[in-house]
């Protein structure tokens, strides 16, 4: 129902599951820290295992039952992270120490370029991919056969290719690591491919193979198995999931592990060369290009073992997790386009997490950085894709939730850690606004620390044994983030543009990044679910309009790609039959012969927009690229959520958006949890959003009664001119205040006086005005503030702000004569502890910079 929009926080559902780190710690300290998280309006935890020194130990179950002891006291709920070390599938060193043969395994390949005529040549391959300087022989489990094939050209050529039509196989030509054989004239390549455990990622090398039922299967032997026979009486209650942080393939470090890498060694498992839709012969085709048949080959090889993954990792997790009355969820890499590459990544988003019960990712590290949607600096090697992160990454997240039944709409972010201690709410509130207008509904805030402070591990922390003064403003956050979280579950996401994901374009070929033409929508307020061909597959076409579940679409969009799987393209041909409008972005694939370009529509990237007008929901009356709008159905309700992603530019416009007759409407603006009428006319809707500004425009068949106040027209502001006194309290001491110094010229930051350049804590500005017609007073603007501001008016508090428009309601606050005003500011950690993380974002000044004005209006 509407009327629960702005009920009782206390009531409506909890959408937080803050990292609960487990160090260790004593009880008092356990059973202080689930009060403060309870405090700060979370009423979930998610453990953290990873720093606890007994995991699955006495010492483990005596800390988790505290935690449950204390959870339930307040009827908090659980989420346990599923291994003792990061990422999961360390099995809690058992894969290690007890099954080395489940340990993940690879495919590798060396290869010999040798020139002939010779009559009885040998090749020395008692090495394989080792080096002149290396003092071991490769590790081989399985030399899976040993191919040659002739080299297309004798000048460079990038990768080396060879002629596929040539390939033979000399398997019987290798023994005792030795290659034997006549060689033809000519320039030729000869490839020994072979199984091992050697080459990949040195930090995961002791880590389950993902590929097989079996090594998963030891991560529920000893890490969900011992928690179901120790707490498994809470299951379903208090604690109601499983939680996989970050498992991967680790083939590979990095980001760019792109299936056709020559020197990288491949995921694998005994017999899936059985398994492959192709010869074995062909197998040095996933390293070496050959005229064009690599692509299928190398795309066939990636839907196997992505496939595969989600078989054998994912769904044994989740579906045990789901016998025993618990919820699996969690997230993996998609850092930098990883989402849909090996390495770091599993190879395909959807598959990836495809049998998880929430979808799931991940924004930490300055990921995302409010006004920043381009490659920055950041900690991760490499920097920040930030186009990708800004448009792509909750949109896939929000996509998979929609897309898939049994996730039932939800989608999960671990958010704002290693952001460092300049983060805070202001910058966690733009975030969160970030992910939610984009269809994410739970988040995992990163983190509760309850080590001695300060700890350096991936700050910044909420309460940090109280140092930090920013957590007494925490539910300012949490209150208002549930309010839209609430809304914006349950429900029916709508938009008109599926746009296809194209994991499998770049698998075998070169593709267009999916955030290409998601960027472009969306700056251009055209909303669109991200679907792979797995949706596709399945989907129905019903009066030209895309069916998934209960999303309907009227377009769908192909990225461009150099070449497109046959597999892909009989998923299109059969939708382009059923009716469905498909438009390719910038041009068709090359291997389209004409009578398959028929019927189809092309479209250059920037042209998107205009090419799509037709179908889109809503338009702005002036162009702004950071509104973002998100469109959900509920109960017989249309939400609408905007959100101005501009850090500096206002939102002044009137929105078209479809009639609504007979239905009433309201904007709802979920920070003061107000509700108020909304003016709609043929004209159109006025919409007016401060930077970082967000609101709910709510048509219904219910009747409210507005919770916000009157309409006002502002007639002048007032400049306060008044001498300031200024006083500092930091987070351990306040509200006990020391004396700084007095402002006689205006307000200035407490950072910019001597001896405050590093103060971290809460600046509070005090002044007494003389009002004599204070009931034309309605508001109070203090321009620009570093960065939390609460308002006190002869003592009484009329608001708190965590973050821009620093505009405060301030009707009936003043009386005549004489008032006090004081104002307390409150900064980050950031500007006192330089951690390392924190070089990534700008050191901001603390207090208040610009002129404070009283904001005079008249009723209308």
């Amino acid at each position: 129902m509407l009327k629960n929009i702005t009920g009782p926080i206390g009531k409506l559902p909890n959408h937080f599951y803050p990292f609960f780190w487990q160090h260790g710690e004593d009880e008092e300290t356990l059973e202080t820290y689930v009060e403060k998280i309870h405090q700060s309006g979370m009423r979930a935890v998610c453990v953290e295992s990873r720093p606890h020194p007994d995991f699955v130990g006495d010492k483990w179950w005596e800390d988790l039952a505290i935690i449950i002891r204390e959870c339930e006291k307040r009827d908090m709920k659980i989420w346990l992270l599923d291994d003792s070390h990061f990422p999961t599938g360390f099995a809690n060193g058992q894969i290690r120490d007890a099954f080395p043969a489940l340990r993940k395994q690879y495919l590798s390949m060396r290869r010999f370029d040798v020139v002939g005529p010779m009559k009885k040549a040998r090749i020395d391959a008692s090495m394989l991919k080792g080096r002149p300087w290396s003092k071991e022989r490769t590790d081989v489990i399985e030399t899976l056969g040993v191919y040659m094939a002739k080299r297309t050209s004798n000048y460079t050529v990038e990768g080396d290719p060879i002629d596929p039509t040539s390939l033979v196989d000399i398997t019987e030509c290798y023994q005792e690591n030795t290659i034997q054989l006549d060689l033809e004239k000519g320039s030729w390549s000869i490839f020994v491919v072979f199984s091992t455990h050697s080459g990949g990622e040195e930090a995961t090398k002791d880590y389950l193979n993902p590929l097989v039922k079996e090594a998963t299967q030891v991560l529920v032997d000893e890490v969900y198995e011992k928690h179901l026979k120790q707490v498994g009486d809470h299951f379903g209650k208090t604690i109601t999931a499983f939680f996989s942080d970050e498992p991967r393939f680790g083939n590979q470090k990095g980001t760019e592990s792109r299936i056709g890498n020559s020197d990288m060694v491949l995921p694998w498992r005994p017999d899936l060369e059985k398994e492959l839709a192709f010869d074995p012969i062909l197998l040095p085709l996933l390293w070496i290009p050959a005229e064009g048949a690599e692509k299928e080959v190398r795309y066939a090889y990636m839907d196997k073992v992505t496939t595969l993954y989600n078989e054998n990792f994912t769904k044994v997790l989740a579906d045990w997790c789901e016998n025993k009355g618990v919820d699996y969820l969690g997230h993996n890499i998609e850092d930098n386009g990883a989402h849909a590459r090996l390495g770091y990544g599993a190879g395909h988003f959807f598959r990836a997490q495809e049998a998880q019960h929430f979808s799931g990712i991940d924004v930490i590290g300055t990921q995302v950085v409010p006004g920043m949607p381009f490659h920055h600096d950041a900690f991760q090697t490499g920097g920040s894709d930030g186009e990708f992160y800004h448009f792509a990454l909750a949109k896939l997240g929000a996509s998979a939730a929609h897309l898939t039944a049994h996730k039932n709409g939800r989608a999960m972010c671990e958010a704002f850690g290693a952001y460092g201690w300049n983060e805070g709410l202001k910058t966690m509130k733009w975030i969160t606004d970030h992910l939610l207008v984009r269809g994410i509904n739970y988040l995992v805030p990163h983190a509760f620390s309850p080590k001695e402070f300060p700890d350096w591990d991936c700050p910044p922390h909420f309460y940090a044994r109280g140092n930090n003064p920013q957590y007494r403003y925490m539910t300012h956050l949490t209150d208002y983030a549930n309010r839209l979280m609430h809304i914006l579950s349950d429900g029916s996401h709508r938009a008109p543009v599926a746009v296809a994901y194209p994991a499998e374009f770049e698998w075998a070929g070169e593709a267009m990044p999916v955030e290409r033409p998601v960027r472009v929508l969306t700056e251009a307020q055209i909303d669109m679910d991200i679907v792979s061909f797995d949706h596709l597959k399945d989907a129905l076409v019903i009066d030209n309009k895309l069916r998934i579940l209960d999303e309907t679409f009227e377009v769908l969009i192909i990225p461009y790609a150099s070449y497109m799987p046959k597999a892909m393209m009989a998923i299109l041909e059969k939708l382009k039959l059923d009716g469905l409008r498909i438009v390719f972005v910038d041009d068709l694939p090359e291997n389209f012969d004409a009578p398959a370009k028929t019927g189809y529509e092309v479209s250059p990237l920037q042209e998107l927009p205009k090419h799509l007008d037709d179908v889109r929901e809503l338009k702005l009356a002036q162009p702004f690229r950071e509104m973002v709008y998100y469109h959900y159905e509920k109960d017989g309700n249309d939400y609408w959520m905007f959100f101005n992603e501009s850090i500096s530019e206002e939102i002044d416009t009137t929105v078209y958006i479809p009639s609504y007759p007979g239905k009433n409407g309201y904007a709802f603006d979920a920070y003061h949890n107000q509700l108020k009428e909304l003016e709609v006319s043929q004209e159109g809707i006025a919409l007016k959003l401060a930077p970082y500004e967000t609101l709910v425009w709510v048509f219904t068949d219910e009747q409210m009664p507005s919770t916000a106040g009157g309409p006002q027209k502002e007639s002048e502001r007032k400049p306060i001119k008044a001498e300031w006194k200024v006083s500092f309290a930091g987070a351990l001491a306040y509200p006990s205040f020391e004396s700084v110094t007095t402002l006689q010229n205006g307000i200035q930051a407490l950072s910019d006086l001597k001896g405050y350049d590093r103060a971290a804590g809460t600046v509070a500005y005090e002044t007494q005005l003389e009002v004599n017609d204070c009931g034309s007073i309605v508001g109070l603007d203090l321009g620009m503030v570093y960065e939390i501001a609460e308002v006190f008016v002869n003592g009484q508090r009329i608001g708190t702000k965590i973050a821009p428009p620093y505009v405060f309601d301030a009707k009936n606050s003043f009386r005549e004569g004489k008032n006090t005003l004081r104002i307390e500011v409150t900064n980050t950690l950031g500007t006192s502890i330089r951690d390392p993380l924190s070089q990534y974002l700008l050191i901001e000044p603390f207090g208040m910079t610009a002129e404070i004005n009283l904001i005079n209006g008249l009723k209308v």
